[in-house]
């Protein structure tokens, strides 16, 4: 009698492999029909992949194999004024998941179909709406593309090894939606609500808004977000959007030449940290890039945002601003700034302050572009900002603008301190020992022609 019990447990245990949740399941994206092909649309078995995910709690690894999966489809409202024109259909979407690992190779390639609509359409006659009158958008005209990877309240994901195209030269672009350019999905990997989750050897450009987005609301633990060896380029809002959470974690990526595709909606940033949703705190950059973007290198946005190291980065502003600075407790160690930053946060406190330590600052042209800026810093009003062991060198420009007339005491001025200073022997460039409000501690001056 024991004996058949065990057979009937062990009869069980077989059925288990693609119908009960088990801890772990391998699965293959072809095994929910993709072709890989390069011609056919397979964006049917990444959804059905993630809907079997989504089933089972995730627990469990999906491996795309290298080839080109063409993706992307819309679901036309038809005009029913109470649909969007078009709404996008996301590819691999998760949800209240957790343990998965989604895994590509070297040349897995998800890349989006050709003449997707995206921005304003009539919802009747699927045409190009322009109306510069809608201070508020309306959802009937509305057509987004959708997310390629999106996570929703998710917990230990791993997504490694993938190339997702956006595709957005080939868009069909529609008439402006939302304050600035075009504010709808079309977004490399979306994470919302999510903790521990690890992006390694992603490539996530030519998207219609941002190559990642981050919106996490403070749960009172870390969330533990970490992108290494990432590429994150030509996309049209962002490389990076960080707009709630904390203890990001970022190394070895590029956030370059932002809005130099299709067309480019505003911030039109490298990477923007701005704290829509929630608090940002503890964010952690190292080796990164932020070349070339039509908008800033980086752009931070208020008090909510705050306490954020950058290491080994660099910072190239050819069209604006290598950094816009406006968040307190922000420090730069050992990072290279060709194009002139701005502003500094105003700090009441030493903790708060902007610092920049062996840094360093040079007017040095991208391909023949010369960078932006009229100075190698401009900053009016941040108190307590401090330059220590930095290097300052100018070929054409003034080397800075920097008032602290503000303070009210020694230590509220700005602070110059072993740093060296390599100006050419030319009239009209500013010295900077001259300015009455900095403080000048153990600095060296060089010219040369």
């Amino acid at each position: 009698m024991f004996k058949c019990f065990i057979l009937l447990i062990m009869s069980f245990i077989g059925l288990d492999s693609d119908t009960f949740a088990q801890n772990n399941i391998t699965k293959t994206i072809q095994s929910f029909g993709a072709k890989g092909d390069g011609k056919t649309n397979d964006t049917e078995a990444f959804t059905k992949a993630a809907a079997f995910f989504n089933d089972r709690g995730g627990n469990g690894t999906l491996l795309i194999s290298k080839g080109i999966y063409i993706v992307g489809k819309q679901i036309p409202g038809n005009g029913d004024i109470y649909k969007n024109a078009y709404t996008g259909v996301d590819i691999l979407a998760f949800k209240n998941v957790q343990n998965l690992i989604i895994q590509g190779e070297k040349e897995t390639i998800l890349k989006y179909t050709d003449k997707l609509n995206f921005g304003s359409f009539d919802p009747v006659t699927g045409k190009v709406f322009n109306d510069n009158s809608l201070v508020i958008p309306d959802p009937k005209y509305a057509a987004s593309i959708g997310t390629c990877i999106g996570l929703n309240n998710c917990r230990n994901i791993t997504i490694k090894s993938l190339i997702l195209d956006g595709n957005n030269k080939s868009i069909i672009k529609g008439g402006t939606y939302g304050d600035v350019g075009i504010q709808l999905a079309h977004i490399g990997i979306y994470i919302n609500n999510c903790h521990a989750i690890s992006i390694d050897e992603i490539n996530a450009s030519y998207f219609g808004l941002d190559g990642i987005e981050v919106t996490n609301i403070a749960s009172g633990e870390p969330d533990n977000i970490n992108i290494s060896n990432t590429v994150l380029e030509y996309n049209c809002r962002q490389g990076l959007s960080w707009v709630g959470g904390n203890f990001l974690t970022v190394k070895n990526c590029s956030f370059n030449h932002t809005g130099r595709s299709a067309y480019n909606s505003a911030p039109s940033a490298g990477l923007d940290i701005e704290p829509e949703v929630n608090t940002i705190s503890n964010g952690n950059f190292e080796n990164c890039q932020f070349i070339n973007n039509t908008g800033c290198g980086v752009v931070t946005s208020g008090n909510k945002a705050s306490n954020c190291q950058f290491k080994n980065c660099t910072f190239w502003g050819t069209t604006n601003w290598s950094f816009w600075i406006s968040a307190p407790a922000f420090t730069f160690t050992g990072c290279n700034f060709y194009g002139s930053i701005v502003h500094g946060y105003n700090a009441n406190n030493e903790i708060e302050a902007t610092r920049f330590i062996s840094c360093n600052f040079e007017d040095k042209a991208y391909n023949g572009i010369t960078p932006y800026g009229q100075f190698l810093l401009e900053c009016d009003g941040p108190r307590r900002i401090l330059f220590d062991s930095c290097n300052f060198r100018t070929h054409t420009k003034a080397v800075l603008w920097l008032n602290t007339s503000n303070a009210k005491s020694n230590e509220e001025k700005a602070t110059i301190r072993n740093s060296h200073f390599i100006m050419p022997k030319k009239e009209g460039l500013n010295s900077p020992i001259s300015i009455p409000s900095i403080n000048f501690v153990n600095n060296t001056t060089e010219f040369k022609n």
